[in-house]
């Protein structure tokens, strides 16, 4: 396996730095976005604060004169804004006057502020609103609101000053450079890929995994990824509702005709996989679908899980 790059150029003023955290969840490690070619840069995400040779890189990048004075978020997962109190204590990275943003949500604990003290205590946080718009010399990235993923999930669509240069969107957690990505609530995470589709970006910075990209038969492989996101999901609630037409294996077919336990529809819509921390990640996402489909009355449980009468109207074939 080739060795992931950790400084990559993406465009004039834009480079990919990474966090050096590699894992199953964070893939190659966690992307973070340098911006700027100026003394004064904007940074997305800064990974989580356990690397040390991670702020050698932004060093690098960096060089003698130039300091951090933007930073902003896409969401609270650790490995996101973990480095947030050791890059303010470090001053030939940031400026002292240096301005972090993340979405501030009611449901934001101690898991947030924990990881935010030094920002916090220093009145140096602030909020994200959607739409709103921050400038870094010839950059605009404007903030998307896109939960599902996490509530305060924010990606931000990036433009330049010309109308003939890309739309990058930067991802966070919501599109991943490779595979799928984890899901709080399904309903409002399909809503958050179908904002982006509207968007319709031509290149891909996600949170993980590599840049996505070029065109492939004159379609933006931006525009493929985040279609096959959607399909994908789609794809699955497809299944579910094909399984519980049936039903369960090794039951007789009354009393419990289509009245399903999460444990067996995964072990029919994921039938090959075997290792117990990705078979509960499975049944979480079967959950999320049975969820999203009870709260569009197409489903119904008590202790079990079984197709609503007179649904048929309402499945998608």
């Amino acid at each position: 396996m080739n060795k992931p790059t950790q400084i990559q150029q993406i465009a004039k003023g834009v480079v990919c730095v990474l966090g050096l955290n590699p894992g199953p969840f964070t893939l190659e490690g966690t992307n973070t976005y340098l911006f700027g070619e100026g003394k004064q840069r904007l940074l997305v995400d800064t990974g989580d604060g356990k690397q040390p040779k991670y702020f050698d890189l932004l060093r690098q990048c960096l060089g003698s004169d130039s300091r951090i004075s933007q930073i902003l978020l896409t969401h609270w997962h650790a490995d996101h804004i973990g480095g947030i109190d050791n890059l303010l204590a470090m001053n030939d990275i940031v400026t002292a006057e240096c301005s972090v943003f993340k979405h501030q949500t009611p449901i934001d604990g101690d898991d947030v502020s924990s990881q935010l003290s030094l920002a916090i205590s220093q009145n140096q946080l602030h909020d994200i609103a959607d739409r709103q718009v921050f400038t870094c010399e010839n950059w605009n990235l404007q903030a998307v609101y896109t939960p599902g993923h996490t509530d305060d999930h924010m990606s931000f669509l990036v433009t330049g000053e010309s109308k003939d240069e890309q739309r990058l969107l930067l991802t966070g957690d919501l599109v991943l450079g490779r595979g799928t990505t984890i899901v709080d609530k399904l309903t409002l995470y399909m809503d958050s890929l179908k904002r982006i589709q509207g968007i319709q970006p031509t290149m891909l910075l996600p949170g993980h995994g590599p840049v996505i990209s070029g065109r492939t038969d004159g379609v933006y492989n931006a525009m493929r990824v985040i279609d096959g996101y959607i399909e994908h999901r789609n794809m699955r609630e497809r299944q579910i509702i094909a399984v519980l037409k049936t039903p369960p294996p090794n039951k007789p077919p009354l009393p419990r005709n289509g009245d399903w336990k999460i444990e067996e529809i995964t072990s029919v819509v994921y039938p090959d996989i075997s290792d117990p921390q990705i078979i509960r990640a499975a049944q979480n996402n079967v959950r999320l679908h049975l969820e999203k489909l009870e709260a569009e009355g197409i489903v119904e449980h008590r202790d079990l899980w079984r197709l609503k009468e007179k649904s048929a109207d309402l499945i998608r074939d």
